[in-house]
């Protein structure tokens, strides 16, 4: 699997030269083909050859050529060819480039570090607890990867050039509009894993040697991740914009203090307060609040525009937004089940979900909310 790192190299590299001329469609597609290459390769070697680890070394290896391959059409369509040389490899502009990565390097570092403690932390606890965080953080990630990933990717090459022409108002602006509608999308998500978490671990969950029971204690775990969930995808765009003024010193410096927030709260919630696994995912959140706010301020002081009382009173309104609409919802549907007939769980929740929907979106029309119309663009 050795050429795998080479290959999904270039891949990241095929990503940021498309991105930065806002061609987002192939580089977001462009892991499915890694999947589907993964995928139809064990199933030919499952048909026709006997399945062995070997076999799925190289389905990973031959998943990521795909992904190479499937974007180099793109990369020539739009004349952003490039070559190796091994002449004159340092110079000015690699320089820069290594000056920008390096901060970067040991900020994904700190993120790494703060899942391994986290999770240290989990094994000294009782049976099941690094099992019932990791599966709680998966479905975190699901949300946080659509949204929060893809507006952080989108606003990097517009926060870039705002900064270079010196539209430093524009900048701002854009900053706000681009946090209020991040809250738009993940705050709903939030206030559903909370209000449905053990429903969707059990759905999800809820086979073999995993109980019930388990799911539950999941969803506590779930829960406790949500409250901080609004919070991780802020960061994600907030960072965006110190990395298009070329400041990545800085939130590598306050990520660097946030972990060690996160160790003592980690300590205090899930040791001092004998609060277990959910005093973690509880630290976690928390100490991504914090982080959050830091940055947010530390990059008012570039841009005094930033309305941090606008985007607080925003979040306040999408918040009653989100509960009203999952309560009305899971009314509606417990007075069909009470008043008609009984439908099993899996229907339930997938009616409520669906009406929340519609009726979150009816409650942001009526609120003249104009991030609704944002999804569309």
């Amino acid at each position: 699997m050795s050429p795998f790192l080479f290959l999904i190299s270039l891949s990241a590299l095929n990503m940021g030269l498309l991105n930065s001329i806002k061609k987002f469609d192939a580089p977001a597609f462009s892991p499915v083909m890694l999947n589907l290459g993964i995928i139809c390769t064990l199933i030919i070697s499952h048909i026709f050859f006997s399945l062995d680890i070997f076999l799925l070394s190289y389905a990973v290896l031959f998943g990521a050529l795909l992904q190479y391959g499937f974007q180099l059409p793109f990369i020539f369509k739009n004349n952003l060819n490039y070559f190796f040389t091994f002449t004159n490899v340092i110079n000015e502009r690699t320089t820069n480039i290594i000056k920008v990565i390096v901060p970067q390097v040991f900020g994904l570092a700190i993120y790494n570090l703060n899942i391994l403690i986290n999770t240290q932390f989990a094994s000294f606890m009782e049976k099941g607890s690094v099992t019932y965080l990791y599966l709680a953080e998966r479905l975190i990630e699901f949300p946080l990867g659509i949204f929060a990933v893809s507006i952080a990717t989108t606003s990097l090459p517009d926060f870039t050039n705002l900064y270079l022409n010196k539209k430093f108002k524009e900048f701002a602006t854009l900053i706000n509009d681009r946090i209020k509608f991040l809250l738009f999308l993940s705050t709903p998500c939030a206030v559903a894993f909370m209000f449905l978490g053990t429903t969707i671990c059990s759905i999800l969950y809820s086979r073999g040697e995993f109980t019930d029971a388990d799911a539950a204690l999941t969803a506590k775990a779930l829960f406790a991740y949500s409250i901080g969930l609004v919070f991780v995808a802020g960061v994600r765009v907030v960072t965006q914009a110190f990395y298009a003024i070329k400041d990545t010193k800085t939130p590598v410096w306050l990520a660097g203090s946030n972990l060690i927030i996160n160790c003592v709260l980690c300590y205090f919630f899930g040791f001092f307060l004998n609060l277990g696994f959910v005093g973690l995912a509880l630290a976690s959140s928390i100490s991504a609040l914090v982080l959050f706010v830091l940055l947010t301020i530390k990059l008012r002081r570039h841009f005094h525009e930033i309305d941090i009382m606008n985007i607080v009173q925003y979040f306040i309104i999408i918040l009653a937004i989100s509960i009203l609409s999952i309560l009305l919802s899971s009314w509606v549907v417990e007075f069909v089940k009470v008043t008609y007939f009984d439908f099993g769980s899996s229907i339930s929740f997938i009616s409520i979900v669906f009406l929340s929907v519609f009726a979150y979106i009816g409650l942001a029309k009526l609120a003249g909310l104009k991030e609704l119309g944002m999804i569309f663009k």
